[in-house]
């Protein structure tokens, strides 16, 4: 073998990333919270001692597996506060009268045909 079991022992942080790689559903989410990708993949990239191709490529998708992970995490809590927001404005009270439900047809369409002589213009002449 190419490395060390302590390497990639349970409780050491490269063992989380095996563990990711191989077992999707055995890491937690406050787990997740403690593993910074980018220290990790320094330590994958170049570790102390010389490890296998093969491991270090079980550890990368592992790590990716987790980056993925987190990114989930992130666009779930992104969409539970967009929720949120839409609820708190929705929520607010309009108090309208009945009948102004609809706007008048004159206030939304132009006029078939347009005569600018006929409005009231200000005039101020060109010095």
């Amino acid at each position: 073998m190419f490395y060390s079991h302590t390497i990639i022992a349970k409780k050491r942080p490269l063992g989380t990333v095996w563990i990711t790689a191989h077992l999707e559903r055995k890491i937690k989410k406050h787990q997740l919270n403690e593993i910074d990708v980018a220290s990790y993949a320094e330590c994958i990239m170049f570790p102390e001692v010389p490890i296998a191709l093969r491991l270090s490529g079980h550890l990368l998708y592992g790590l990716v597996r987790i980056y993925s992970m987190k990114v989930k995490y992130l666009i779930q809590n992104c969409n539970r506060i967009v929720d949120d927001i839409r609820r708190v404005f929705t929520s607010v009270q309009v108090n309208l009268p009945g009948e102004a439900d609809h706007a008048p047809f004159e206030s939304l369409t132009l006029p078939s045909t347009f005569n600018l002589d006929a409005m009231e213009l200000d005039y101020y002449p060109i010095k």
